[in-house]
């Protein structure tokens, strides 16, 4: 277990002014920038057939991403899931429900960290910052649990870099998949709760039936799968137990790499009771399931 709102009930597809405003009111911590990306779709079905459907309308086949991922958000995921016998057809349509809505959480973080870089470079040329930059600063610096030093901008930038940055596709579909048993865990169906975070204000959440007595933390409910995608996000990059995985992928930046799931699941010992077991099973669920294929994959300009 890690450690740790605009309700849709539409069935059919919503625009893209829903989609903004999903964005910018789903996760009650979130104060991310307008969304500037493809215009987004979001869809509700329960029924697994009923979502194939829905991929099919949109050309969308995991394993022929050459025209991009279409941008689309799942309120939720199909409750018979665990009906589909065979586990790679069940894997697929888990994959490709999972893969957009990471896409379109990391390309958030990807906004704000273009806009640390820029105020980066400003800083190393000596050059002053603007008004609004400053206030950029400090608004990330609330975001992602960053002292603000208003006389040392950039020491607070050189803090905000290791917190605002994405995590790998791979990664987070694995930690998905494991922690929601494929999205057919009792929490992934009825608190939109992949990634098995917490909370510890009262009835915000579901009691776990073998919660320990004494013990006050509930599993979170989340009004809609993207909620929980953004919340996992957030959580590993602002969270002190996920320190040594901010510190592996702020090295492989600096050695001029891109973040690797593999690499930075070792980061992830607190993550879970197991432990060291668990690094490796998300590390073996990476290779088995060639996760890798999708952290080049990107979104369509529209859906």
């Amino acid at each position: 277990m890690s450690f740790m709102n605009i309700q849709f009930f539409h069935k059919a597809t919503l625009p893209l002014f829903l989609g903004l405003c999903l964005l910018l009111a789903s996760y009650s911590v979130s104060i991310a920038p307008i969304y500037q990306g493809p215009d987004i779709q979001i869809i509700g079905k329960d029924f697994y057939k009923d979502l194939e459907s829905e991929f099919n309308r949109y050309s969308y086949q995991i394993d022929a991403l050459e025209n991009g991922v279409p941008p689309l958000i799942l309120q939720n995921l199909p409750g018979d899931l665990n009906k589909i016998q065979s586990s790679k057809h069940r894997k697929s349509i888990f994959f490709k429900a999972l893969l957009p809505m990471i896409l379109l959480a990391n390309d958030e973080i990807r906004v704000e960290r273009k806009q640390l870089l820029i105020i980066d470079q400003q800083l190393s040329a000596k050059q002053s910052l603007n008004e609004q930059q400053l206030q950029t600063i400090a608004t990330l610096s609330k975001r992602y649990k960053v002292k603000f030093y208003d006389t040392q901008p950039e020491k607070t930038v050189d803090k905000l870099l290791s917190r605002v940055d994405i995590i790998p596709e791979d990664l987070a579909l694995a930690q998905a998949a494991n922690e929601s048993a494929w999205g057919t865990s009792r929490f992934s169906r009825v608190a939109n709760n992949l990634f098995g975070q917490w909370t510890f204000i009262p009835g915000q959440g579901i009691i776990p039936k073998d919660r320990p007595e004494g013990a006050t933390y509930e599993v979170r409910k989340f009004a809609t799968i993207y909620d929980s995608v953004r919340s996992y996000l957030h959580n590993l990059n602002t969270h002190s137990a996920y320190k040594q995985l901010r510190e592996l992928r702020t090295r492989s930046r600096l050695n001029g790499q891109s973040p690797d799931g593999l690499k930075l699941a070792e980061g992830l010992l607190r993550y879970s009771t197991r432990g060291e077991d668990y690094i490796k099973e998300l590390q073996a669920m990476i290779r088995s399931n060639q996760l890798s294929r999708f952290t080049t994959a990107k979104l369509r300009t529209s859906s």
